[in-house]
């Protein structure tokens, strides 16, 4: 059975993030999910889901907002 020293519960926003933030200190690392990479996300939601937080907020690993409405809230899609 192989060793792998660090597993990631989920795909979503964080568990994506944590992926991108092992991967860029070279550990070795997997990540689990129930279904395909942000699933939960795209397919079973609303589609007038927002995020709660501002635009300006959003700062993943190699990705900030940088559009013209930096006060709204990003959809879904």
């Amino acid at each position: 059975m192989p060793h792998v020293p660090v597993v990631v519960v989920g795909a979503g926003h964080c568990g994506l993030a944590m992926s991108r933030c092992l991967a860029e200190r070279s550990i070795d690392h997997v990540v689990l999910e129930r279904g395909e990479v942000a699933n939960s996300w795209r397919t079973e939601r609303w589609d007038s889901l927002r995020l709660l937080t501002p635009n300006w907020l959003t700062r993943l690993p190699g990705f900030g907002y940088a559009g013209p409405d930096p006060d709204g809230y990003m959809t879904a899609a």
